[in-house]
């Protein structure tokens, strides 16, 4: 209110003429964030909350025999989220190694994750080949995940079980 009259008033707005050049300068619709967005997240969570609670009443997980204790064949066997990291304590066995491979191999290979924008600092982004930087680095990553997971799950399905 007080700068209304140092500002004058404002403009009428004015029918915008969309040409060949600007018709792509404005989304052709807009929402508001609430209630329009608000409402399509809404929709999905419920849908993906209906659609998880389906799938675990189909497929519930299964319930296997309680723990015994007074057996001593019992085998550890991690999640299949931690597979990389039991593989890595085979390949740096020992007292001396097992930090090595738990601690500086994944800390080393989590900095180079975060270091990968500064190290491809290519302005072209649009093709595998004008990046082999970024193409080997990601085919190597993708290879050595793959084939460290298979190495896990083979040693681990060959355990002798009780």
């Amino acid at each position: 209110m007080v700068y209304v009259p140092a500002t004058g008033k404002s403009k009428p707005v004015e029918e915008e003429v969309i040409t060949e050049e600007n018709v792509y300068d404005r989304p052709d619709e807009t929402m508001s964030f609430f209630p329009g967005q608000v409402l399509k997240d809404t929709y999905v969570f419920t849908f993906l909350l209906v659609a998880c609670a389906v799938l675990s009443y189909a497929a519930p997980a299964p319930l296997t025999e309680p723990a015994d204790t007074a057996t001593v064949t019992y085998v550890p066997r991690p999640e299949w989220f931690f597979f990389f990291y039991e593989q890595m304590l085979m390949f740096f066995p020992g007292y001396a190694l097992v930090s090595f491979g738990a601690v500086v191999v994944p800390t080393i290979f989590i900095v180079l994750l975060f270091a990968v924008p500064w190290l491809d600092r290519s302005p072209q982004h649009y093709s595998a080949i004008s990046r082999p930087f970024a193409t080997v680095i990601g085919i190597l990553v993708v290879v050595i995940v793959i084939l460290n997971m298979l190495m896990a799950v083979s040693r681990i399905m060959n355990f002798p079980t009780a």
